[in-house]
């Protein structure tokens, strides 16, 4: 059968320390048919000069200030010409072998929408910590492994991207969508990813998007005068 043409989009801003293992990651697998796209922010760092060392393994280099991760990521969806999208932050990086994982999930069950797998989870100064990975039914607790996900472009074109909304959990936002809308998941069972602590998803605001979407999906349910003092906290915490 035709190998799918997968693209991996890597978003980065001023992060030259991490930004060339997560590259180094996309451009060593052996899977045929990758279209690599990095969005960057308009980083101030070394991050770019690095990036552009790597000029003959990237399709598609965008570097453009922009509104946020979301929006960056929005950014190299719409660039993206693959019949799957992975998303790989930089700092993060792909395990070896994962995108004929992917490929070989996706010609096997073509009417999925989202293929995603284990993840290897290492604190903020490389030490491991556990690998991760669940089905969809443990989304109403709380986000998948996000870095392990791939998902059709057909999907994002009937779905939606990533609501700009939220700064740090649009992505779990997403997946919520997906499956309430009835999209299929289909779990892989192999390390796809390796996921580093300390990104922007640690901050509390990262906490607090969480719960709203949970709420607004009717995953929880409050008094309404602890949902008033809840928003209003979340209010002053993206105001800062």
């Amino acid at each position: 059968m035709k190998k799918p043409l997968i693209s991996i989009v890597t978003v980065v801003y001023n992060n030259e320390k991490g930004i060339a293992k997560t590259i180094d990651s996309v451009i060593s697998q052996t899977y045929p048919a990758i279209e690599y796209i990095i969005i960057d922010g308009g980083s101030t760092d070394g991050t770019v000069d690095i990036i552009n060392g790597y000029k003959s393994g990237i399709t598609k280099f965008i570097s453009e200030k922009d509104s946020g991760i979301y929006d960056a990521m929005n950014k190299g969806i719409r660039n993206a010409n693959g019949e799957i999208i992975g998303l790989i932050n930089s700092g993060d990086h792909l395990e070896p072998g994962c995108l004929d994982a992917v490929a070989k999930a996706y010609l096997e069950n073509p009417t999925y929408d989202v293929f995603h797998g284990l993840m290897r989870v290492y604190s903020s100064s490389e030490k491991f910590i556990c690998i991760i990975g669940n089905d969809s039914s443990t989304l109403s607790g709380g986000m998948i492994e996000h870095a392990a996900c791939f998902v059709k472009k057909t999907s994002y074109e009937i779905y939606g991207d990533f609501n700009l909304k939220y700064k740090i959990s649009s992505d779990y936002e997403f997946m919520l969508r997906l499956r309430k809308q009835g999209a299929g998941f289909y779990f892989i069972e192999a390390v796809l990813a390796n996921f580093y602590l300390g990104g922007i998803s640690s901050r509390p605001l990262g906490t607090y998007e969480s719960l709203e979407i949970r709420h607004n999906y009717g995953l929880i349910s409050t008094t309404v005068k602890n949902v008033n003092r809840f928003f209003l906290k979340l209010k002053m915490m993206r105001s800062n």
